[in-house]
């Protein structure tokens, strides 16, 4: 069977697996240690440790475990926790982050491994074109006033060498695939982490990226997929083989909310990535489904999802 892997967090990344964990594929997700958002954030202060939260949605995305045990621990208090990030926060704090993603994958039954990037936790921050510096994933996820010039570059503290089984996987993938999930935030923190820019470059594997549907106030705002491309193989400091990018336009009341957000649907530019040593595949990748938050989540979520079938269906005719 071939390796597969995934750098990123967020939904992006568990949105996906649900999709690949059907077909007949060894499975992995490197998942970022930077979030400091949510409940994870919250839990992140009282245990200490790795953040959860991308790590519980993975290990749930690929869980073979019943509906019911599924949504009993996907669910979410009115204070916001998820009851699977406090049981992971109170079991790594004992046990150490290995252990605790270990007893969770047993008893949810995981086709696959979640693996966090290092096994500490480490703080983002983003330099801005004037030189202003945003400290913290949330702050650069939902930055508050105006939002007036575009990151230039991302730091990561403490300087982290990468999670050894991390390396392992990348070293042995046949297939490495960055996103889909908010560019800045959930798949190049994953490459500010020492040793992964490296193994990713050694690797033969095929480098995929899945570009995002809509742009991110304050971290791509007016991007294309050639811009993600870009500062993907900046961050990088090597190229990819492939970017996989959605051609379907949602429709006009979901632009509308976005555009509260200040943000906009990416158009598939398609000819500028022609000019590219990068092969281009644009296709329907929209879900159908408009998502809405759960009762007591405080953050700001996606609406719109890539299709876990349609994507997961493209990347197996791929592989």
């Amino acid at each position: 069977m071939k390796n597969i892997v995934i750098i990123g967090g967020g939904t992006g990344t568990s949105t996906l697996l649900v999709g690949l964990k059907k077909y007949p594929v060894n499975l992995s997700a490197v998942v970022s240690t930077a979030d400091d958002g949510g409940s994870t954030g919250r839990l992140r202060e009282q245990y200490g440790g790795v953040p959860v939260g991308d790590i519980r949605a993975c290990l749930l995305a690929l869980s073979g475990a019943s509906e019911n045990i599924k949504e009993n621990m996907a669910y979410r208090f009115d204070n916001g926790h998820v009851v699977m990030n406090v049981a992971l926060a109170q079991y790594q704090y004992r046990f150490g982050i290995e252990r605790a993603i270990a007893h969770f994958a047993r008893f949810l039954k995981v086709k696959g491994q979640v693996i966090p990037v290092t096994l500490k936790a480490t703080k983002l921050s983003a330099i801005l074109e004037n030189g202003h510096v945003i400290h913290g994933e949330h702050n650069i996820d939902e930055p508050s006033g105006k939002f007036k010039f575009k990151i230039k570059n991302l730091n990561l503290r403490p300087s982290m060498k990468a999670n050894p089984q991390a390396l392992k996987k990348i070293k042995n993938a046949d297939v490495i695939i960055f996103g889909p999930g908010d560019l800045f935030t959930s798949t190049l923190p994953n490459l500010l982490v020492k040793g992964i820019p490296e193994a990713i470059n050694k690797s033969r594997a095929k480098k995929i990226l899945i570009t995002n549907i809509m742009t991110k106030f304050g971290q791509s705002d007016g991007y294309k997929p050639a811009d993600f491309v870009k500062v993907l193989e900046r961050y990088l400091k090597g190229r990819i083989d492939l970017a996989l990018v959605n051609k379907r336009r949602p429709g006009k009341k979901v632009l509308q909310v976005y555009a509260k957000q200040k943000s906009k649907f990416i158009e598939p530019d398609v000819k500028e990535l022609a000019k590219t040593p990068v092969e281009t595949i644009a296709a329907d990748l929209l879900s159908e489904q408009i998502f809405k938050k759960k009762s007591g989540d405080k953050l700001t979520r996606s609406l719109l999802r890539h299709d876990s079938k349609k994507l997961s269906k493209l990347i197996w005719e791929l592989v």
